[in-house]
C-alpha cells in the first residue's frame, strides 16, 4: 500500500486566465469612467454662458494610461520635495476637455505612498524603488508636524483665571558704570608719579652737571649729609664731671638712684633647711657629740683647767663606789645618796625653768610668730557648713572656736543661719592651712550630729565616714589687707538680710550670696 506524498511545488497559474480577468476588470474600470465622464459633461454644458458646447470625443485608452503616468510622477515629484522640505512643484492649470468639460480633480496626496494604488486601471502599487527617497522623509515630516500649544485659547476658555493677567516681566534695565573711582585715580597717580621721578632725575643730572662744571669734589657732599657721633659728655654736664679721675666709672647717669630691696625678698626664707633625720639618726648624733663632750671635760681635768668632779652615786653603783663604806654605816650611805640624787634633779628642774619662758614672753613670741607668718601673705577662706542654727552643736562650735583662738593671727567671724553656716577666715599661710584641715577633714560632722554631741563612728560603716562633706571651701585666696579685725566667734541671725547686715560691716556681702546659690 502506497502513501501520496505532497509535493511542495505551487500549482501551476494559468498565465493566458490572469491577463484575461485583467482585461475584462479595465474594460469596466474604463466603462465607468467614461460614464462618470459624460454625466459632468452634460452638466457643465447645461450651466454654460453660450449654450452647449458640442461634446468633445471620447479619449482612447493609450491617451487615459499617459495621464494616469503624469500624475503618478507629479505625485511622487511633490512626495519628494515635501521629504526635502522643499515647496512642492506648481501644479499645471487644469485644461478644459475638448468637449468643455473640466478634467477630473486630481486624486488626494497621501503620505504613505507605499500603500497607495493607481487611480485607474489595475490596483498596482508604486514600484519601490521610486520610493527609496521618499520614505525617510516622509516619515520625518510626520514626526515633525506637531501641533502648536493652545496656551493662550485654553486660558480664554478657562473661567478662573483674570482677564488682566500678570504684567510683563519687564528686564531690569542696565545701569551705567564707570571703571574708575573720581575720588581714586590709579592712573593718574602713576602718571604722577612717573612725572615726579622724571623731574628728580632731571635735577640730579643738573646738579652732578654743574658739579663737575664747577669742579666740587664729592665728597663734600657726602660730608654734609654725615651725621657726627655725639660726644661724650655734653656741654651742660661738663661741670659736673669736675674732679672725676680716670679710672674712675662713668656711666651714663648723673645721678644714681638707690638699690631698692624687690619685693619678693620678704617672701623667702632665709634659714637654711634643716636635714630630717629619723630616730635612729637623731640617737646616733646626740651619742657622738656627747662623747666629744666628755673627752673634752677629761682632756681639761688632766691639765688642771677644771676641778675634779664629785663622783655621780646612785643605788645601783653605792657599793662599787662606796665599798667598806657601805658595809660598815649603809644608813648613812643611803641617806648620802639621797642627797644627791635629789640635788641632781633640783638642778636639772631649775635649768628646765630657766630655760622656759614667762606668760608675758610666751604671748609676746605667739604674737611675734603670728606677724611673721601674716608677712608671708594674708589668706582668706570661705566655707559653708550644711547644718543650721538647730542642727550645729556645742561640740561643732567647741571645735572651730577654741581651734581659731590657739592662732592670734587668725580672724573671722561665723555666722548660724536657720539653713546653713557660714565661716569666714583670714590669717597667715599656716594657720589657715591648719584650720581648713580641722573643717574638712577632721571634724566628723554627721558622727557628732548622730551622736548628739558625742562621736559615734562603730554604728556606721567606713564609707558613711568618708563621705562626711557638711563642709565645704567655697572661696580661697589671697588679699591686700585684714578686713575683720579679730576673731568674732559666732553670730546668729534669722533672714539673709540680717547675715548680708553682718557682713556688710567687712565689706563682704556678696559672700553670702555665693553660699546661698552654691549647689554644694
Amino acid at each position: 500500500m502506497s502513501s501520496a506524498v505532497p509535493s511542495k511545488r505551487p500549482a501551476p497559474v494559468d498565465i493566458q486566465q490572469q491577463i484575461a480577468e485583467a482585461r475584462k476588470r479595465a474594460e469596466e474600470v474604463k466603462a465607468r469612467l467614461e460614464a462618470q465622464k459624460a454625466a459632468k459633461g452634460l452638466a457643465n454644458g447645461a450651466n454654460g454662458s453660450n449654450g452647449a458646447a458640442a461634446p468633445a470625443p471620447p479619449k482612447t485608452a493609450a491617451e487615459l494610461a499617459r495621464e494616469r503616468v503624469e500624475a503618478l510622477k507629479a505625485r511622487v515629484a511633490a512626495a519628494t520635495a515635501r521629504a526635502k522640505g522643499d515647496d512642492p512643484p506648481p501644479r499645471p492649470a487644469a485644461q478644459p476637455n475638448s468637449w468643455g468639460a473640466q478634467p477630473p480633480p486630481p486624486p488626494p496626496e497621501t503620505d504613505d505612498i507605499s500603500r497607495s494604488g493607481g487611480r485607474g486601471g489595475l490596483s498596482i502599487g508604486i514600484h519601490p524603488r521610486l520610493l527609496a527617497d521618499t520614505q525617510d522623509g516622509a516619515k520625518t515630516a510626520r514626526y515633525d508636524a506637531k501641533p502648536k500649544p493652545q496656551a493662550k485659547e485654553d486660558e480664554r476658555s478657562n473661567p478662573y483665571l483674570s482677564e488682566v493677567g500678570p504684567g510683563p516681566g519687564g528686564r531690569t534695565k542696565r545701569t551705567l558704570h564707570f571703571n574708575h573711582n573720581l575720588h581714586a585715580r590709579p592712573a593718574m597717580q602713576a602718571a604722577n608719579e612717573m612725572r615726579r621721578k622724571a623731574a628728580i632725575d632731571a635735577m640730579k643730572k643738573r646738579i652732578q652737571a654743574s658739579v663737575t662744571k664747577a669742579g666740587v669734589d664729592e665728597s663734600a657732599e657726602i660730608q654734609a649729609f654725615t651725621v657726627a657721633m655725639p660726644p661724650e659728655v655734653e656741654f651742660w654736664d661738663e661741670g659736673l664731671q669736675a674732679g672725676i679721675e680716670n679710672n674712675e666709672f662713668i656711666s651714663k647717669l648723673v645721678v644714681h638712684p638707690i638699690m631698692i630691696e624687690p619685693p619678693q625678698e620678704k617672701y623667702i626664707t632665709l634659714k637654711p633647711a634643716a636635714l630630717k633625720l629619723t630616730k635612729k639618726e637623731t640617737k646616733k648624733m646626740r651619742r657622738i657629740r656627747r662623747a666629744e663632750e666628755h673627752r673634752e671635760e677629761q682632756a681639761k681635768i688632766r691639765l688642771g683647767l677644771m676641778p675634779t668632779p664629785a663622783p655621780k652615786i646612785k643605788h645601783s653603783n653605792v657599793m662599787r663606789v662606796y665599798g667598806d663604806m657601805a658595809v660598815k654605816d649603809p644608813t648613812a650611805v643611803e641617806a648620802m645618796v639621797n642627797k644627791q640624787v635629789a640635788e641632781r634633779k633640783d638642778t636639772h628642774l631649775e635649768a628646765n625653768a630657766s630655760r622656759q619662758l614667762t606668760k608675758e614672753e610666751k604671748a609676746a613670741k605667739i604674737a611675734q610668730k603670728a606677724k611673721e607668718n601674716a608677712a608671708m601673705g594674708l589668706n582668706v577662706s570661705v566655707y559653708k557648713i550644711a547644718l543650721g542654727k538647730d542642727q550645729l552643736l556645742g561640740k561643732h562650735k567647741f571645735k572651730i572656736d577654741m581651734n581659731a583662738k590657739q592662732y592670734s593671727d587668725v580672724t573671722g567671724v561665723c555666722i548660724v543661719a536657720p539653713s546653713l553656716t557660714l565661716c569666714v577666715i583670714q590669717g597667715g599661710d599656716h594657720s589657715t592651712r591648719k584650720l581648713k584641715h580641722l573643717l574638712l577633714n577632721r571634724t566628723k560632722w554627721q558622727a557628732i550630729l548622730r551622736g548628739e554631741g558625742e562621736v559615734q563612728n562603730d554604728a556606721f560603716p567606713d564609707d558613711e565616714k568618708e563621705q562626711d562633706n557638711t563642709c565645704t571651701l567655697l572661696h580661697q585666696g589671697l588679699i591686700r589687707n585684714r578686713t575683720i579685725k579679730k576673731w568674732g566667734s559666732f553670730r546668729d541671725v534669722e533672714s539673709d538680710s540680717q547675715a548680708k547686715d553682718v557682713l556688710s560691716r567687712f565689706k563682704m556681702e556678696h559672700l553670702w550670696t555665693l553660699a546661698k546659690t552654691s549647689s554644694a
